[in-house]
């Protein structure tokens, strides 16, 4: 079944044939029922080519933000102030706190990814706004498609897919925006 990818340069249509053409496919992933219907279309285009992977994503404005709180008028991560904490246990702190992200996604995401195996990537990003975070993980990681839900659950969910909007005009690489 043919489907439409946005480039900056415009539309195209795009035969089966060539989704072999893709070997990194990144869903950006928010739980929303339009990021799930995304995982499922880029979940079949990885299990009808054996040298794809899939990249499960999520964006988070920052890597504390999920785990800071304040006590006291102080910040805490992981339940340690911000002010006590040197560089190496901060840096420990906000890679535990990622990776408890990561383990939330998997789990968000349940038995979708079962089937994939060892071909699924899941990973956090951290940016200061989710479209820029995004773009900036497919460049960073050699995605050669991004497939997305149009509207998502974020603070910005009104505004008609704000996200895959700006990521259908930033990125570098095909978007397919899943309804």
């Amino acid at each position: 079944m043919p489907f439409c990818a946005a480039y900056n340069e415009g539309v195209r249509l795009l035969r089966e044939s060539e989704n072999a053409m893709f070997k990194k496919i990144m869903v950006p992933f928010d739980g929303s029922d339009h990021a799930r219907r995304a995982l499922e279309v880029a979940k079949g285009m990885v299990l009808e080519n054996s040298e794809t992977t899939l990249y499960l994503v999520s964006v988070t404005a920052s890597a504390v933000t999920q785990s800071v709180s304040g006590t006291d008028g102080g910040q805490q991560i992981a339940g340690v102030p911000m002010f006590l904490a040197e560089k190496e246990e901060y840096k420990h702190l906000v890679d535990s706190v990622l990776d408890q992200q990561r383990q939330a996604l998997s789990a968000q995401a349940g038995d979708t990814l079962a089937d994939l195996g060892d071909r699924v990537v899941v990973d956090v990003a951290v940016a200061p706004s989710p479209a820029e975070g995004i773009v900036n993980y497919a460049e960073k990681n050699g995605c050669d498609l991004i497939v997305m839900g149009r509207r998502g659950l974020g603070a910005l969910r009104g505004m008609l897919g704000s996200v895959s909007y700006g990521v259908l005009h930033s990125a570098d690489v095909p978007v397919m925006t899943v309804k």
